[in-house]
């Protein structure tokens, strides 16, 4: 049985998810490689169980990175560093990463919050706040805010 977000039911992993999120979290030697080269992903640490990834492809993780349980992950997101420093994003639980997204440097990403689509995030992001383009918070709560 499929394992469904919890505010949007439409959300699931495909096997491919499934399988991804497996190769980072057991590093076999080679195969883990190639599958990631194959769907275009560079993922520097292992994986939580909870997270969804709807479209596992072009995703780019730093290895400093924290994620927090059921947060969604879309394609072509990069999480990483933005300078020499080695900082890199925590993701707290039940936050929603848009398709494109681009989180930069040590910033926390809020409990249920929204990253809108192609948003550049270099800013801290409050719990429960949708953010889009390059840093601009909207006051509307997030749809995927956590009770």
């Amino acid at each position: 049985m499929k394992r469904r977000h919890p505010k949007n039911p439409w959300i699931s992993n495909t096997v491919t998810a499934r399988l991804l999120i497996f190769m980072t979290r057991h590093r076999l030697p080679i195969v883990s490689r190639l599958f990631m080269y194959y769907l275009g992903c560079d993922i520097g640490l292992a994986l939580p169980k909870t997270v969804f990834l709807p479209h596992p492809l072009g995703i780019v993780i730093h290895s400093g990175t924290r994620i927090g349980d059921n947060v969604v992950i879309g394609h072509q997101v990069t999480l990483g560093g933005r300078d020499l420093s080695g900082a890199a994003p925590q993701v707290e639980e039940g936050a929603y990463i848009g398709a494109g997204a681009k989180i930069l440097g040590g910033v926390r990403i809020g409990r249920g919050a929204t990253v809108g689509a192609n948003a550049v995030v270099t800013k801290d992001v409050p719990a429960g706040t949708t953010v889009v383009a390059a840093n601009r918070i909207l006051t509307k709560p997030s749809p995927y805010a956590l009770d």
